[in-house]
């Protein structure tokens, strides 16, 4: 295991894991955030050419210049929203902590999947595929001014945020984790979402509903971090 500098960690994202876990889980983990990603010297590729590179011992020493825990350091080569994406979502699935330095791209804090898809879904097919999960669905108000609209049910606190290719925002940073679906130019995307407490209870059954609805559609369902999720309990979704 190399070192890593107390100067580097002020300037890059990381995680610190407890333990280190056993590189073909760590590559699982990370090829659920981009499946491209490949085992290199010294570390795993991802993306367009960046590294996570590790482990590295966090010492008390580094740990207090650094104001870190102790134990295992994963460091990105550089920083981006990409790479702080990633670090959170290892640091959630391995129980460890997310370094990140840099400015974070701002959340939706109500959101919790999105499921994306190359065909759009009507409103009433969507409400018909999932009402076994989330009865009720209806839309809620008129379309934004980009194009987004709504459902929602009056039976339990989720909602439906309807985005089409031309919304700006779906567009911009799509997950790695599409794959080649991410080079398709006309993608929607179904972000479902709780209002209020986050309800570990509401949290499975949104994520039941979104896979359900990514089943049936051809669609790639992904976490708030960017990363790929294929059930409801997966520790991403939980916060």
């Amino acid at each position: 295991m190399g070192g890593v500098s107390a100067r580097r960690l002020r300037k890059v994202p990381a995680v610190v894991l407890p333990r280190a876990p056993e590189p073909q889980r760590l590559l699982a983990a990370i090829r659920l955030f981009d499946p491209e990603a490949a085992p290199v010297d010294g570390g795993i590729a991802f993306g367009a050419g960046v590294r996570l590179a590790g482990p590295h011992p966090v010492t008390p020493d580094l740990a207090a210049k650094s104001n870190l825990p102790q134990g295992l350091a994963f460091v990105a080569s550089d920083s981006g929203p990409f790479q702080n994406w990633l670090a959170r979502g290892l640091a959630r699935r391995f129980g460890g902590y997310a370094h990140l330095p840099q400015e974070f791209v701002a959340d939706d804090p109500t959101e919790v999947v999105v499921v994306h898809t190359p065909r759009k879904v009507s409103p009433g097919e969507l409400a018909a595929r999932i009402s076994a999960f989330i009865p009720g669905l209806v839309p809620d108000g008129p379309a934004e001014k980009d194009g987004s609209s709504f459902l929602t049910t009056p039976h339990m606190p989720i909602n439906i945020r309807c985005d089409g290719p031309e919304v700006p925002s779906l567009r911009w940073l799509l997950p790695l984790a599409l794959g080649p679906m991410r080079r398709e130019p006309g993608l929607h995307g179904y972000r479902f979402g709780i209002a209020g407490q986050r309800d570990p209870r509401f949290v499975r059954l949104a994520a039941t509903a979104a896979l359900e609805l990514a089943q049936g559609v051809g669609g790639v369902t992904t976490d708030l971090d960017r990363f790929r999720v294929f059930e409801p309990g997966d520790p991403g979704l939980y916060r």
